[in-house]
């Protein structure tokens, strides 16, 4: 056998190909949504900003999700004054970095047929992204994903308290 008298070789050939079969993750910020792409990659949590010499800005309200999340009543995406302030200082932080791309990914409870709670998800981001746009944020920065209620049926959730918090619609920073 010709591949004997090189064992090195044939061992340099195996790991090669080994190394070409594996899957890198994307580094955050550098994901398909908007470019045509499948929109299966899930949006990564933004660490909050070290400080050091070199590392990138932080994104706005990194470590404070409800600063991040508008929440809606069943069946709804009518937004409630609450929402209405967090959307207002998210416009804020948009208007003030040009570099930032926020992704509104919508949630509904585990009540429903999953296309109905997909149309539902889909009408409370419409609804989030149009106010963002009144108070002034470029079409631009704003990016979509209806998630519906494909993370929320995997959970036990029988209280109305609990199913409230399912009903959201999460702004998830990027930077281009």
């Amino acid at each position: 056998m010709p591949f004997i008298k090189h064992p090195s070789c044939f061992w340099f050939a195996i790991a090669l190909a080994i190394s070409a079969c594996t899957t890198v993750e994307k580094p955050f910020g550098t994901s398909d949504w908007g470019k045509g792409g499948t929109g299966t990659t899930q949006p990564a949590r933004t660490a909050a900003y070290s400080g050091r010499q070199g590392a990138a800005k932080p994104t706005p309200f990194a470590d404070d999700e409800a600063s991040r999340t508008v929440y809606f009543a069943s069946s709804d995406a009518t937004i409630e004054s609450q929402g209405a302030e967090v959307l207002r200082q998210n416009a804020q932080k948009l208007k003030e970095d040009a570099q930032l791309v926020v992704v509104l990914v919508g949630h509904t409870d585990n009540l429903g047929s999953s296309a109905y709670n997909l149309a539902v998800a889909d009408r409370r981001i419409e609804a989030v992204s149009e106010r963002l746009r009144s108070l002034g944020v470029a079409r631009s920065q704003i990016r979509r994903l209806p998630v519906g209620s494909e993370e929320s049926s995997k959970l036990k959730c029988d209280s109305e308290v609990c199913r409230r918090s399912m009903r959201r619609v999460e702004l998830i920073y990027e930077r281009r």
